[in-house]
This record gives structure tokens, sequence and C-alpha cells, in this order.
């Protein structure tokens, strides 16, 4: 009934002031809903942030513990001068653990043909390694400490008179060490009919 005595424009300014008022009401729910929204957002992305910070310096803190590190000793031996009617040069490298976790060699090859390679760690040798002679899904595990020989064998009348002179034959070693992937052993020769 009070609506009734009011004049038109009355009416509509009052009218006006309830759509204004609910205006302002829809405004300020938005922005509490959007200042919750980003503050839950802020406290998801903050625990995930600390989430993956936890995680990952836990990682590298057991990373840096079980990493195993591998050494060789010598890396490159000089056979010096050898002649093709000589019998094989033959020599023996070292390999050694000198990590926190298993070192594992899951693969080793030769440079040459004429080179091939064997892995002795404890009682257990392994193929006799070449070129192209690879047994697939091989692996060989150094634990900490452990000394492993890797037995390489030269054939310098393999390439015949064509083999002459000074060579560098490669045994390359894929390993699980990380600042050592493929490592790598030299035998160098000068041959001589």
């Amino acid at each position: 009934m009070e609506n009734q005595n009011l004049s038109k424009k009355e009416k509509y300014l009052l009218k006006k002031q309830k759509k204004e008022q609910e205006r302002t009401r829809r405004i300020q729910n938005k922005k509490v809903r959007k200042i919750a929204l980003i503050s839950l957002l802020l406290i998801i992305g903050g625990l995930a942030i600390f989430g993956l910070f936890n995680y990952f310096s836990n990682q590298d803190h057991e990373t840096i513990q079980d990493t195993p590190k591998i050494e060789i000793n010598p890396q490159e031996y000089d056979a010096g001068t050898v002649s093709m009617t000589e019998g094989m040069v033959k020599y023996t490298y070292e390999i050694k653990n000198n990590g926190e976790g298993d070192l594992e060699i899951d693969r080793i090859w030769t440079s040459c043909m004429c080179t091939t390679a064997r892995l002795k760690v404890g009682d257990e040798i392994s193929f006799e390694f070449g070129m192209h002679s690879n047994p697939a899904f091989w692996s060989q595990k150094i634990v900490p400490g452990e000394m492993g020989y890797l037995e390489v064998t030269f054939d310098q009348s393999f390439h015949g008179l064509q083999g002459t002179g000074p060579v560098v034959r490669i045994v390359y070693l894929s390993t699980n060490d990380p600042q050592n992937k493929k490592a790598e052993v030299r035998l160098i020769a000068n041959v001589i009919q």
C-alpha cells in the first residue's frame, strides 16, 4: 500500500535503488567468490610446490647416496711395437665401483672386429663381446667397492698387411654411472710385419 501513495518518479527511483543494491550485492558476492577461489588456488599451489620441493630434495639425497661411480685403471694401455707374427695382444683393465650404489654395465662393444672383450666380476665371466657380437639383455652388476676385470684381446694380424702401423682400439662400456654413461678403455699399438 505504501507504494501506491508514491508518485511515478518516486516508484521509479525506488525501483532503480533496489536494482542498484542488487547489482552491488552480486558484485560483492562475485568478489568474495573470486578471492576465495584465488586463496584456494594459492594454498593448493603452495602445497604442490612444497610437495615437489620435498620430493626432489629427497630424490637428490637418495640419488647422491645411491650413485655408482666407475673408475677404470688404466684407461689406456700402450702395447708398444707388436709383430703380426706374434700371438695376440691381451691386456686386463681394472673396473672399480667407487660409488655408493650398484654399478650396472649393460652393454660392451669394441671399435673394430679385430678386438674382443670379456668382463670378469667375482666368479662370473661374460660372453665375448666384439664390434657386432653383443648379446641382448645382458648386464653385469659391480657392487660398491668391488672390482671387475675387463680382459681385452687385440688380434694384430686380423687386417693383414693393411693393418700395419699405429692403431688405436677402443672398448666401450654402457653404464648407469650418471657422470660416465659411456665409459671407454683404449689399447694402442704399432703393428709391424
